[in-house]
């Protein structure tokens, strides 16, 4: 059971908001005006703990004078990539943002990134599975592929928009799989198991345009009649969702084995991969990337059986456009190692939390915490004894790899 003491020392940006936001329901409950008295108890688990992260919302609206920022503190949760950063001038709306990434493998598979120029903000995260290269080959390609696509049109409207963030992943997957043929051809097969789930936020006026292809997830959060809000900006692609099924058999019909369901919350397409869309995963998109039934030599890689009519998994996103007002406060982008454990309305609590007292630097840290914080409570494990569990397959039977970016509109 995950005490309030452990979190405190373990996980202390996490602790605060929830000691915080206890302190302010219970005090807006009682009327009285001391929040030493309403402090967590060190002996509360971590169904208190729960019921206090619901009411973060409620919380808020009933009070509204904002503390004090807190000092910095020292963590014991170790990132394994964090960046921030504050513009002296807001760019495209965006006057902050902040990232964090937790590994599970080993070693990680997720990769971010956020750019900016003059006009315009791209954040991006890369959620990498059978092995990190080609998140990180996106990485370093997708938003210089969606810039040079752009810059193709000198009247962008949200249509050209769209069609030139779709060229951009199309043109990152198109290259990739040149730059791998000939390593497929000389007998090391498993380059064409590995993928990556991408997704990329735009951000330009009042404009936010996501594109996206995988099982990653944006969520605004926004203000509704006082009411903080999730609102989703992205579908998710995975094999287990009834209208992905649905699209497989309409594409590939007489292929019963077109979704193969472990269980109803783990599924994939043609018995290998979850994510229907992705970049990479060339053995279910080109029939030149299907490794032998049965190599004679070491490094084969994927073999799908016949019935065979790729491809399968796409590498076109999706895209969904907004407009930006005042009541839209921050966006998230996560990794589905996020979304396996939050819901968005939790994620968006958590964030909001942080932004309101200034202190939105932390929130993708806090994001992190909270999932840990979920992950040792459905595990039924101590949060000390989660953070030891060794990275690689012991730790990645608990948990995936989880990344979280967060923009701070102005």
């Amino acid at each position: 059971m995950l005490s309030l003491r452990h979190a405190g020392r373990r996980l202390p940006v996490l602790s605060r908001a929830l000691s915080h936001q206890a302190s302010r329901a219970v005090s807006a409950t009682t009327s009285t005006s001391s929040h030493e008295s309403t402090a967590f108890s060190p002996e509360w688990g971590w169904m208190g703990m729960a019921a206090i992260v619901s009411t973060l919302g409620a919380a808020s609206a009933a009070c509204k004078a904002q503390p004090e920022p807190a000092k910095e503190v020292e963590h014991d949760v170790v990132l394994d990539h964090e960046a921030k950063g504050v513009f002296s001038t807001p760019i495209a709306g965006i006057k902050s943002y902040s990232c964090a990434s937790y590994k599970a493998n080993l070693p990680i598979e997720d990769r971010f990134a956020v750019h900016a120029d003059k006009h315009t903000v791209y954040a991006a995260i890369f959620d990498g599975h059978g092995g990190w290269q080609v998140a990180e080959y996106a990485q370093n390609h997708l938003i210089e592929n969606a810039k040079a696509e752009l810059a193709k049109e000198s009247a962008q409207t949200v249509t050209k928009i769209e069609s030139a963030l779709e060229q951009a992943f199309l043109r990152t997957d198109f290259d990739l799989k040149e730059i791998v043929r000939g390593a497929f051809q000389l007998g090391f097969g498993q380059v064409n198991r590995v993928g990556a789930c991408s997704m990329l936020a735009y951000v330009t006026d009042n404009l936010l345009v996501i594109a996206n292809a995988g099982d990653e997830r944006a969520v605004l959060g926004s203000f509704e009649n006082d009411n903080l809000i999730a609102i989703p900006m992205s579908n998710d692609h995975n094999a287990k969702l009834p209208v992905e099924m649905a699209r497989l058999a309409r594409e590939h019909p007489g292929e019963d084995n077109i979704v193969v369901c472990k269980h109803p919350e783990s599924c994939y397409v043609k018995g290998g991969l979850q994510p229907t869309r992705a970049l990479g995963d060339f053995a279910f998109k080109d029939v030149d990337f299907n490794a032998p039934a049965a190599p004679t030599r070491r490094g084969g890689g994927r073999h799908i059986a016949p019935p065979y009519t790729p491809p399968y998994v796409l590498a076109k996103p999706e895209v969904q456009t907004h407009t930006v007002t005042g009541a839209d406060k921050f966006l998230i982008l996560g990794s589905d190692g996020v979304w396996d454990f939050l819901t968005n309305q939790e994620a968006v609590e958590i964030v909001h939390h942080y932004v309101s007292r200034g202190e939105a630097h932390l929130a993708s840290r806090a994001v992190v915490e909270l999932v840990l914080a979920k992950v040792a409570e459905v595990r039924g494990m101590d949060i000390e004894d989660l953070l030891e569990v060794a990275p690689g397959k012991p730790r990645r039977r608990l948990h995936d790899d989880t990344t979280v970016v967060v923009l701070v509109f102005s």
